[in-house]
């Protein structure tokens, strides 16, 4: 049929027509196809399915999201709680945690020093909650008129000038903490099964936020490392790689994102920052599905080409001794699970992104296809 002109609503029903059967043979097995047990059985089910609904927190930031993309509803089968974090914008996010476990400051120029609007961050700034926002919304930010020096994770974002002359408005440390712990515990009043988030570099935020809460936390897909890793043979003696796939691996800090006790040598961070794909990633991009719909340069179709040239580069670079092997992709950034189908396709290798680490911490919550309908 793979050939052959059809709908989408005709390849649907094709694609399920396996689950369906055997979803139909299970159940008849465990309730003889009783209509009280079935009824009984359906109704245990959709209870169970209704418990999949996962908690999102966003960092602070704004751009239309698509389907892949954990901070897009459309993402999700089940039902999804969507919350950006106040003032975690992704500067924040990036410098990570201090070594004593504190929060990062944050900040926003909405004034540069020569008085022009800085349209960047003014946009940040006033699109909360979200993109229909008011800068209104926001509490608990003080301006500041000099620039804080220090160590990164306390340092002003801007030029000296720029507190002096422009409009730079901050979110302290111990306020960072207040609004994730806030956020956090929406979430959990929302009745979510756990938590994940919708940026990579979340990881280094792993420890506190799990304290925050009773619910299985995972913020990255790199905490996927600890269990992918162990599944394969990447001794140094095999020189086998996993392959991490991020937007900059410049800004990617090893010691913060890459779980402890795994054998860095064998995990191979690859960057995109020279490609379109990294630098519409970096640019907040919003990314349509097909090139020729592009509103804002980026697609979907154009960023697989884009992933999918640099990646193969690298896997053909450790490969051509051909001792030496690629076992699994795992990919940070939370706007690439969009292109794992075709990763997976083209290089017949196992693909970990942010998706699969969700749906991990729903198979513990939800309806386990294979389990029985005895409930």
């Amino acid at each position: 049929m793979g050939n052959q002109p059809i709908s989408s609503e005709e390849a649907s029903i094709h694609l399920l027509e396996n689950e369906k059967k055997a979803l139909s043979a299970n159940l008849k097995a465990d309730t003889k196809d009783d209509p009280d047990l079935v009824s009984k059985a359906v109704g245990h089910v959709e209870e169970l399915r209704k418990r999949e609904k996962i908690g999102i927190i966003r960092c602070d930031y704004e751009y239309d999201t698509t389907r892949g993309d954990p901070g897009d509803p459309t993402s999700f089968l089940a039902e999804s709680a969507i919350l950006k974090v106040e003032g975690w914008t992704f500067e924040a996010v990036q410098r990570g945690m201090t070594p004593e476990g504190g929060y990062p400051a944050s900040e926003f120029r909405l004034k540069k020093a020569d008085g022009s609007v800085d349209e960047y961050w003014t946009k940040l700034f006033t699109c909360y909650p979200d993109k229909d926002g008011f800068i209104s919304n926001r509490s608990n930010y003080v301006r500041v008129t000099k620039k804080v020096t220090g160590n990164k994770y306390i340092e002003g974002y801007f030029d000296e000038e720029d507190y002096v002359k422009g409009e730079v408005y901050r979110y302290e440390p111990e306020q960072m903490e207040k609004n994730m712990k806030f956020a956090i515990e929406s979430l959990q009043r929302a009745g979510v099964c756990g938590i994940s988030c919708d940026v990579g570099y979340s990881h280094a935020f792993h420890e506190s936020v799990k304290q925050m809460t009773s619910l299985p936390v995972m913020l990255s897909s790199l905490q996927q490392l600890t269990l992918v890793a162990p599944l394969y043979d990447i001794r140094p003696e095999t020189k086998n790689k996993v392959l991490v796939i991020t937007v900059n691996s410049d800004t990617f800090d090893d010691d913060q994102l890459v779980p402890k006790g795994l054998p860095k040598d064998s995990i191979r961070i690859v960057g995109m920052q020279k490609t379109s794909f990294g630098g519409w990633v970096t640019g907040g991009r919003s990314f349509c599905r097909f090139q020729a719909d592009a509103y804002d340069k980026a697609s979907v179709e154009e960023g697989l080409e884009s992933l999918y040239g640099e990646v193969k580069q690298q896997i053909e670079s450790i490969e051509s001794g051909g001792a030496a092997k690629v076992v699994c992709l795992v990919l940070e950034c939370a706007e690439m699970p969009a292109y794992s189908n075709g990763l997976r396709r083209r290089f017949k290798l196992p693909v970990y992104d942010t998706m699969t680490a969700i749906s991990f911490l729903q198979a513990g919550a939800g309806f386990g296809f294979s389990s029985s309908f005895m409930m």
